[in-house]
């Protein structure tokens, strides 16, 4: 194996050579291990006890331009990189450090071969040639690119498992190079990023340097290079960075499409439509009753713990509090697949209707933005809005005659579907309506219902949304009149959990205070979500603008400057709490990736407890 195809999936047996700097050798093998009990029988250097015996400096041969070179020390770092979940595929990433005693020269022929034969045969051979602008795995650049006018950096750092951080005290210089001919067009000093936060011995990324390329902007395709370590992957500069991230992003979203294939020119992973037969409404006499009465009943432990939690567990379907109106099957075609089940969670079907259409309504530019390579590309309308309403379509389905709303298209059998393509896919139902989930979609649908841009565009589909949140919020208020504010909440899933259902009804009372200027929602808002800036309201008292809270946070921010409403229909006091809050969630973002070695916002307040979840995606 070599980088020319760095997208290749490597197989078992594959090796590589590479010079990660003069001095260091880097020995990569693929390997495999049969199911337990068996062990691994390659590169087995740990042993069940998590003990590390490395073989000895003895076992490898190092010639470089035909010359011998001693080697001084040895180290391991192993990896799974492969473990599908359909069938056993395992493939584990070995990679065995030799530091030299000697430099390897630029352009020098090296080979590294085992004067025993015990850890690799003599049909595998490990040789490769120092080049100049050879790839570095050392050097981390933005493979999406950078705009000519922004910031651009990029960190040199690497993890040599047993031997620990890379030493790179050596290396003081970068270079930007023509990714064609190489030649230099702007050269910079490497400076320490220190990472901070982290409390264990010893501290983790602290030998991590950073390029500073902002000043050239000049538009092109270049690699990083840092003399006596090799070259980055080619990137750009150039304005087209944004539009290229777009349409990435916008594919994506694409590809998770329910109720509909997936098809050429669009894409090239096709399937056919998906997910077209009616979902069925489970009763207690259903085939399927016994699954979904477990489902609820195991998802809903959380409720055990929770002392606000007053009303009645939802251990099966007739413990809801509110039962389901409609009754056999219905239409709920449509929306997009959550993850790589493909189950569709009322909760999150909100809050992506709420980011397209934030990003519309607030971003300069997004609405106009029509030629991101979907179906409805061209027709003079937003690419993203469409990709909004194909969500919202589908949630609107999702209504019981009563105003509640489903609370998730699951599986009629299984949690997941994760062993077959989208066309392939399991027969579905929907699980109960909580108030939870009610409000999410009661808030999505009048934020789009409320769009100007989607107005404008859709004006029956427009009213039509808002008249669904007005019915949903109408079961809410009932809801609530009827067996209290905390006790009308129940518990179905983690989803839409964290703060019960309080979260989720501010948002659909800024939601719907935006789309129609009535006090009664405004009033609703500030009474019973008085401050926003409360570190009760965020996730953990420091995960500022999480879920609902974050959401209703930017609708009442935002009813303004999107044309909602007017400034003089805003309490001036509330809406600079919900600005103070947005802006205290971006600079946390900003100060975590300052206080990040390699830049990512990863939170000050996980380091200590060594644990991240799903911070980086929310």
């Amino acid at each position: 194996m070599d980088d020319s195809l760095p997208l290749r999936m490597p197989s078992i047996g594959d090796h590589q050579l590479r010079v990660l700097s003069s001095t260091l050798l880097e020995l990569t093998l693929i390997t495999t291990k049969a199911p337990d009990p068996a062990t691994v029988t390659q590169w087995n250097f740990v042993n069940a006890a998590g003990h590390l015996t490395l073989p000895a400096t003895s076992e490898f041969g190092v010639k470089v331009n035909g010359q011998s070179v001693p080697v001084q020390a040895v180290g391991f770092k192993r990896r799974v990189l492969y473990a599908p979940l359909k069938q056993r595929d395992l493939r584990i990433g070995n990679q065995l450090y030799l530091r030299l005693s000697n430099p390897v020269p630029t352009g020098a022929a090296v080979q590294v071969f085992n004067p025993s034969a015990a850890l690799w045969d003599t049909n595998t051979i490990f040789t490769v040639q120092a080049d100049a602008l050879r790839y570095s795995p050392v050097i981390h650049v933005n493979q999406i690119g950078y705009l000519p006018t922004m910031p651009k950096k990029a960190m040199v750092g690497f993890y040599l498992g047993s031997m620990g951080e890379m030493n790179l005290s050596g290396f003081s210089t970068f270079q930007l190079v023509d990714a064609q001919s190489g030649s230099v067009v702007f050269s910079g000093n490497l400076t320490s990023r220190l990472d901070t936060g982290y409390t264990y011995t010893p501290t983790p990324y602290q030998r991590v340097l950073q390029a500073d390329f902002g000043s050239f902007v000049t538009p092109g395709e270049y690699k990083l290079v840092v003399p006596g370590l090799g070259a980055s992957f080619p990137f750009f500069i150039d304005e087209s960075v944004a539009a290229n991230f777009a349409r990435t992003y916008q594919l994506g979203i694409y590809h998770q499409r329910c109720g509909t294939d997936n098809s050429f020119p669009y894409t090239r992973f096709i399937h056919a439509d998906c997910h077209i037969n009616p979902v069925e409404i489970p009763t207690m006499d259903s085939p399927e009753a016994g699954f979904v009465n477990d489902v609820l009943n195991n998802e809903s432990m959380g409720a055990l713990n929770n002392p606000l939690h007053t009303a009645p567990r939802m251990t099966n379907i007739d413990a809801s509090l509110y039962p389901f109106i409609n009754q056999g099957y219905i239409d709920a075609s449509g929306g997009h697949h959550d993850a790589g089940d493909y189950s569709k969670y009322t909760i999150n079907v909100a809050a992506l209707i709420h980011y397209l259409v934030f990003a519309v309504d607030a971003f300069p530019g997004v609405k106009d933005l029509d030629n991101l390579g979907i179906p409805e590309s061209g027709d003079g309308i937003s690419d993203l809005l469409q990709e909004a309403k194909w969500e919202a379509d589908f949630l609107a389905k999702l209504q019981d005659a009563d105003g509640g709303f489903y609370f998730i298209v699951y599986p009629r059998t299984r949690e997941y579907e994760n062993d077959v393509l989208p066309d392939h896919g399991d027969l579905q139902l929907v699980l109960p309506k909580n108030t939870s989930g009610t409000a999410a979609a009661v808030a999505a649908l009048a934020e789009i219902g409320s769009s100007p841009t989607f107005k404008a565009a859709y004006p029956d589909a427009a009213s039509n949304y808002l008249a669904q949140a007005l019915a949903g919020w109408n079961f809410l208020q009932t809801a609530i009149a009827t067996y209290g504010r905390d006790g009308s909440y129940q518990m179905i899933t983690q989803y839409g959990d964290e703060f019960m259902h309080n979260d989720e009804l501010a948002w659909a009372a800024a939601a719907l205070y935006a789309a129609t200027g009535d006090p009664v929602y405004d009033n609703d808002l500030r009474t019973n979500t008085p401050n926003p800036n409360d570190p009760n309201l965020r996730r953990w008292g420091w995960w500022s603008m999480f879920e609902g809270y974050g959401c209703a946070y930017r609708t009442y921010a935002f009813a303004a400057r999107t044309g909602r409403l007017q400034p003089a229909q805003l309490n001036s006091n509330y809406l600079a709490k919900c600005e103070a809050e947005i802006k205290f969630a971006a600079s946390n973002a900003v100060l975590y990736s300052q206080h990040m070695a390699y830049g990512s916002s990863f939170s000050d307040e996980n380091k200590p407890i060594l644990t991240a979840r799903l911070v980086f995606l929310r």
